[in-house]
Formats: structure tokens, C-alpha cells, sequence
């Protein structure tokens, strides 16, 4: 087959779908995506992404002493008090996770002892309000300098666009990791705001670095500055989500995204019209 008639990774995804395959994630097909309360002792997936943490910020970053968790396992005060989301390989490994961690008793979020939100910052009720962190991908997907420790490759940051993201086309087999790294923070914030849709939850908070908020943006995950930034860990700032505003902006901006991202069926002209309008913008790139 010459090169200009090979099938690529998005146009298989896309016949498979439009042949059936119901049980075919469009936008996360290499990966599974699961969720737990937190018990180190019962849970294997606790034990996962505990062990995951630990290879990060520990071995790797630094971030925290190695010799603080001897068992290789890093939990903190907050586990106990958050829903966890992992997502899994095709081999069934563990290779990234974060966390949707509930104010205390005191009302506090783990954000408010390192960062500050701006003084005009109007804080909504806070029983409505969950914080993201401990975002951390195995570093088998952060493959180039430039990648984030979030496993978000430097070209995606500065030049995708959300309508990139449907039918992305990866490498080889085997050599298509740093390229498909955006899928595990999509699946992992799906299943975070499902859950927190479901439950309640209709704002998010993040101290991140910059860079990862931009990436987010790209992906349709909006998140507002709302702090100065400090240094932990490095450069980082406090960033808003309001979930029912970032629902209505997919929903009028990338029909087949926002349904992927609520759950909902997403029908055989919605895959063929929304492939089609890929393909056509991926010649006009050319």
C-alpha cells in the first residue's frame, strides 16, 4: 500500500466505530479509566496510584523525601477525604492518576496552605466545590524534553486546538506514547467531572503551572487564573473552573466533544460528519 493510501490510527478508530463498535472509547481508546475511595490496606488501586506518586514526587521530581515513605507508597492528609482516578494501559499497568479532593471540616482545601486567590475573588459555597491535584503521569509518557510532568507534550500546548483532539493520529504501534499522553488527561477529567455532576460539585480548583492550564484550555477544560503565582514546586497559581459553565461552552463549540464528555450517545452521523470536517481541515493544514 503506498503512502498516501495507508489507513491511519484515526481512520481505524473511526471504522470500527462506524462498523459497531459500541464498547470503542472514539478519544481514549488505549486506556482504562477507573476510580476509587481511598484504603491502603484493602484497595490494589489505591496501592497503584499510591506507588505512582511515589515514583513521581519522590524518585523522580523530588518534590518530597524519599525516606518519609519508606514502603514506596506516598499518601498524604487529604486521601482519605477525595474521590481518586487512574488510568490504566493496555497492559493493565497503572500510568497516571489525580485527585478531586472535598474541603475539611474547617471548610479549608489543600490549595489555601500554600496559595492565595485573588482579594476580590468571591469564593463559592465551598460544599460545591471540589480541588484537583496530585496530577501525575508515569514517565514512560513524558518521552521529549519539553513534556509536562503531566505527560503533555510541548507542540500539543502550543499549537492544538480543541478541535484537534477528536481522531487525533498517533505513530507506529510501539511508538506512539508522547502523542496519545493527551487522551489519559481527557479520560482522567471525564470521569472527574461525571462524577462531581452527579454529586454536587459545580466548581474546581487547581494550583498548577501555567502551562498545564493552557493545555487544558486546548482540550476545552477552561480554567480561570484566580491567584498570583507562588512557588511550590515551582511557578504555580490558583485556576477556577465553573463545570456548568465549561458544559455549556463544549456544547456550543464542539458538539461531538461535549457529548463524549457528558456520557451521551454519540450517534453514526455524529461520528461521520465530525470525521469528515477532520479530515477536510487536516488537508487544508497541508
Amino acid at each position: 500500500m503506498s503512502n498516501n493510501q495507508t489507513v491511519t490510527a484515526g481512520d481505524e478508530m473511526i471504522i470500527r466505530a462506524l462498523l459497531g463498535g459500541q464498547n470503542y472509547d472514539l478519544l481514549t481508546p488505549n486506556f482504562k479509566f477507573l476510580h476509587t475511595t481511598f484504603s491502603k490496606t484493602q484497595d490494589v488501586l489505591s496501592l497503584d496510584i499510591m506507588r505512582l506518586r511515589y515514583e513521581v514526587y519522590c524518585n523522580e521530581c523530588h518534590f518530597l523525601k524519599a525516606t518519609d515513605y519508606p514502603d514506596g507508597y506516598e499518601s498524604d492528609e487529604y486521601d482519605d477525604n477525595a474521590y481518586h482516578v487512574a488510568a490504566r494501559n493496555e497492559d493493565g499497568r497503572t500510568v497516571a492518576t489525580a485527585r478531586l479532593v472535598y474541603a475539611d471540616v474547617s471548610g479549608k482545601f489543600p490549595f489555601e496552605s500554600h496559595c492565595a486567590t485573588y482579594d476580590n475573588f468571591v469564593f463559592p459555597d465551598r460544599q460545591s466545590c471540589a480541588e484537583v491535584s496530585r496530577l501525575v503521569v508515569d514517565k514512560g509518557y513524558r518521552r521529549r524534553p519539553g513534556d509536562s510532568m503531566q505527560g503533555v507534550a510541548k507542540d500539543f500546548v502550543e499549537k492544538a486546538k480543541v478541535r484537534d483532539i477528536p481522531f487525533q493520529e498517533d505513530e507506529a504501534k510501539g511508538k506512539h506514547r508522547r502523542h496519545i499522553s493527551p487522551q489519559i488527561l481527557m479520560g482522567m477529567f471525564r470521569q472527574m467531572y461525571q462524577h462531581s455532576r452527579d454529586n454536587g460539585t459545580y466548581h474546581w480548583f487547581a494550583a498548577m503551572e501555567k502551562g498545564l492550564a493552557r493545555s487544558l484550555d486546548r482540550m476545552g477544560f477552561h480554567f480561570t487564573k484566580v491567584g498570583d503565582e507562588t512557588d511550590y514546586y515551582g511557578p504555580v497559581a490558583v485556576y477556577y473552573a465553573d463545570l456548568r459553565q465549561l458544559s455549556q461552552n463544549l456544547k456550543e463549540s464542539n458538539e461531538f466533544l461535549s457529548r463524549w464528555f457528558e456520557g451521551e450517545p454519540i450517534g453514526f452521523w455524529l461520528v461521520l460528519k465530525t470525521w469528515v470536517k477532520f479530515k477536510l481541515e487536516s488537508k487544508r493544514k497541508k
